[in-house]
């Protein structure tokens, strides 16, 4: 274009009217509801585009929503010392009995509406429960658990989502049972669920709810009970009478010149589609049931520097975001949210489009106070980023995500899965064949990962919880430059995860492994469960021309399972440090996956010096003479030979008899789905720590073909169980010989305990029907060989290290590497420890 063109356009610019800005600021007498509408007003009479409503400093009560739609795009909300707050002040407080009191508050009540939350001085009250809140132990003291179910078991029809035993010192009466809610973490203790009551009967002690739980309710799950005017016993305790709009209150102090208020409002912003370059900033936002902020359908908005705290109940979180475009969520804190800290969805999976939003340099603290399921921030879709939060003190995930291209980089992450177990400080899933891939993990900071079992003790922590967590199938990701370090399970746990990169990482002082690959099998229960979920899920994107780049998308669901029998494959797992400082904690374990379909090279692995357990016991010539010689030759027929027993009996007609000279089981499956089939177990033999045992028998099977498992185990009633791995076998009709090997704990091994005394040889039959025959059985002790030689025989780091990485000062959380360290020799490349976590304005 010519000088002289663009000097034309330039001067007929010159004579465009400019677009006027409008700024309007609340008052005593100007709500923001008012000066919303004046800035409409001016819309709709002239050329205005950009305005902005100035909230002034002090608090402001909020208890309708404020919608904003098309027509206020362009639209600031800001104000730098203001506070929101969507719940109305309860006054007219009357004596009750005691200490509590009571006021009526129907006028400050939506029509219908229950409240959940109480506010004093701004602090959330606790909704009248049993057994009271534990202040100096809030997240595993106050808890009652199940009873263990009547003499002789489970009752027959026992409908176990919807009924329970109560111990006797539980057993409570309340005038409205029907009113009253069940707070549960049912079965596996994964998060909670809060269901309501139809009766508890005294005599039987059994608690029947009115629904179904999505879980099964099982013996040791802890629980309260909640919402019952008869369980307002404590300080700080409330419960609201629908009946008669009173609510009733126990203040934790005297309650003059003290503040109560009752959350009511739905939230304070809801941003609907069409609306555009709306800004809210520098608001302080707290007290209502929803969500504080949503957007739905909205783009190129942004909500910084605010403070949003105690906001939502069980399903209210900080700020969700769904479709729309290039929303931006920046340096906020969040906290004390109902559920989850930010929430952010949208995209198209099968065209890979994404809304390209954004949550960054957040800090996003104690979320998930009633939904224990909540995270720090939720990803749901394609291209969406969660990048430099620092989130921590969570019940559960710090980063739960599922689709594809999303990125999760440079993030401090710590002090998360405190009230539940089985999770991760950045966790996916993948049943879909599809998810997560495309997405990358890299840079993250991660530590003290916690974890929650419920057992008949009581609780037990830290438990069985990981750092990155690809669960489920989950594949194609990119793991890079993360360091997870102090978990109480693995720093990273890939549960048959595939076609994922896992490099350039510090994975440390896991309180069991440094990392784990755990596949499954053409047997798996997850395999056949998902694989209608997975084929769908590959044939709908297979073809679209967006996924033709995606990492090992020719493997279709059907191939899977590869020709070692094994499915976990793909998986690059190189350049990475392992390390750790307790002695017998494994440098890593692998289940059901193989070095030819998966790589693992090019690490360094420490353990502060002590020796490496990798777990493959491969083992030398035996060792003196046979600790076990059963021929059964004299054994008495029909009868359970001396020293052998059942595990489990999957029900009485299962027999573990001599026939014919041989050792008969037979094989079936039980009702029970946590342990349906038959297992059966040798003699009792002394343990010797550290020593290798070695098993030879000869099986058949009556059937063509019986899936075995064989291995060592100790046991005892009351004190916990364990087992030196399982070998897999396949009897046929003829005789076979079969081998297992296995070694004992060594007393400084962090799995050993002192009631280890005694071991014995486990049979466990996968068969629902059917007989197996097993004779000429020897146990002998064997040599043991050098566990980090085993795991390179079996290929896996064949061009590996063992060597001290020479951190900086590992113990004070200093994770450089010195620039001599002999990583660098392997390939690994330094960290940007600086750029971790929220960067300074």
């Amino acid at each position: 274009m010519s000088l002289n063109r663009l000097l034309f356009l330039a001067s007929l610019l010159c004579w465009v009217p400019l677009a006027q800005a409008l700024e309007v600021r609340v008052s005593p007498t100007v709500s923001l509801t008012d000066a919303l509408n004046q800035i409409r007003e001016a819309r709709k009479a002239g050329n205005l585009e950009a305005a902005t409503i100035l909230l002034p400093e002090g608090m402001i009560e909020l208890t309708e929503t404020v919608t904003l739609d098309a027509q206020d795009s362009n639209l600031t909300i800001t104000g730098s010392k203001a506070t929101l707050v969507g719940a109305p002040t309860v006054t007219g407080w009357e004596k009750h009995e005691g200490q509590i009191l009571k006021a009526v508050v129907s006028k400050l009540l939506p029509k219908g509406f229950r409240p959940t939350q109480l506010l004093f001085d701004g602090e959330r009250q606790i909704l009248a429960r049993y057994p009271n809140f534990d202040a100096a132990n809030p997240l595993y003291g106050g808890w009652a658990f199940v009873a263990e179910f009547p003499p002789g078991g489970a009752p027959e029809g026992h409908v176990w989502k919807k009924t329970l035993y109560v111990k006797p010192e539980d057993v409570r009466k309340w005038a409205h049972p029907e009113e009253v809610e069940l707070n549960i973490f049912a079965q596996y203790g994964w998060w909670n669920f809060i269901e309501p009551v139809v009766s508890l009967d005294p005599e039987t002690r059994l608690l029947t709810m009115k629904k179904n739980c999505t879980y099964d309710y099982h013996p040791h799950n802890r629980f309260h009970f909640q919402n019952a005017l008869e369980e307002l016993d404590a300080p700080g305790e409330f419960y609201y009478d629908k009946r008669t709009s009173s609510l009733y209150f126990w203040p934790p102090q005297p309650i003059e010149g003290h503040e109560v208020r009752l959350p009511t409002s739905a939230g304070f912003f809801k941003i609907k589609p069409g609306a555009k370059n709306i800004i809210i900033r520098g608001l302080t936002l707290t007290g209502c049931q929803g969500s504080a902020i949503t957007f739905e359908g909205a783009e190129d908005c942004l909500v910084e520097r605010c403070v949003i705290t105690k906001v939502g109940d069980f399903n209210g979180s900080g700020i969700g975001v769904s479709e729309g475009k290039n929303v931006r969520i920046a340096r906020n804190e969040i906290s004390y949210t109902g559920s989850n800290g930010i929430s952010l969805s949208g995209g198209d999976r099968k065209k890979l489009v994404g809304p390209g939003h954004m949550a960054e340099d957040n800090h996003i603290h104690h979320m998930g106070v009633f939904r224990k399921n909540a995270c720090g921030i939720s990803m749901n879709g394609v291209d969406i980023t969660a990048a430099h939060n620092h989130i921590h003190d969570g019940p559960r995930m710090g980063v739960q995500m599922s689709g594809n291209n999303l990125i999760v980089e440079y993030n401090h992450l710590h002090h998360l899965v405190l009230e539940t177990q089985d999770g991760g400080a950045i966790y996916t899933g993948g049943r879909d064949w599809i998810s997560s891939r495309g997405s990358k993990w890299r840079y993250n900071k991660i530590h003290d990962i916690i974890g929650v079992g419920q057992e008949a003790g009581g609780l037990k922590h830290p438990w069985f919880t990981f750092g990155l967590y690809p669960d489920d199938n989950s594949g194609g990701l990119d793991i890079i430059g993360n360091v997870v370090f102090r978990v109480a399970h693995t720093p990273i746990h890939m549960h048959n995860s595939r076609d994922c990169l896992v490099e350039n990482n510090i994975f440390a002082l896991g309180r069991r492994f440094q990392f784990d690959l755990h596949g499954w099998t053409k047997e798996h229960r997850f395999q056949s469960s998902h694989f209608p979920t997975m084929v769908k899920g590959y044939e709908s994107v297979v073809n679209e021309p967006a996924w033709k780049n995606m990492r090992n998308m020719d493997l279709h669901p059907n191939d899977a399972i590869r020709d070692d029998g094994t499915m976990m494959s793909g998986n690059i797992f190189q350049h990475n440090i392992m390390f750790g400082d307790t002695e017998g904690v494994k440098y890593g374990d692998i289940r059901n996956a193989t070095p030819k379909w998966n790589t693992i090279d090019y690490n360094l692995g420490w353990n502060n010096g002590h020796p490496i357990v990798t777990g493959v016991n491969q083992v030398g010539p035996d060792i003196g003479e046979p600790l076990v010689n059963d021929t059964f030759d004299t054994a008495a027929p029909g009868k359970t030979p001396a020293g052998w027993g059942f595990n489990h009996r999957p029900n009485k007609d299962v027999q573990l008899v001599v026939a014919d000279g041989v050792l008969r089981a037979d094989c079936a499956f039980g009702e029970d789905p946590k342990n349906p089939k038959t297992v059966f177990h040798g003699p009792t033999l002394p343990i010797k720590p550290g020593a290798a045992y070695r098993v030879r028998m000869r099986i058949k099977s009556s059937e063509p073909t019986a899936r075995l498992g064989l291995g060592f185990a100790s046991f005892k009633n009351g004190e916990g169980y364990w087992q030196a791995g399982t070998t897999s076998i396949t009897a046929t009709n003829e005789w076979q010989e079969f081998e297992a090997t296995g070694r004992m704990l060594r007393e400084n091994e962090n799995q050993w305990k002192p009631w280890m005394k005694t071991f014995w040889m486990r049979v466990d039959c996968h068969e629902p029907k059917g007989q197996v025959f097993i004779d000429d059985v020897r146990i002998t002790e064997a040599a043991p060989l050098n566990e980090w030689s085993a795991w390179q025989a079996a290929g896996w780091d064949k061009n590996s290290l063992i060597a001290d990485p020479l951190f900086v000062d590992w113990k004070n959380d200093d994770w450089r590497l010195k620039p001599e360290s002999p990583a660098f020799k392997l390939g690994f490349k330094p960290i940007p420890m600086e750029k971790i976590g929220i960067r300074p304005e």
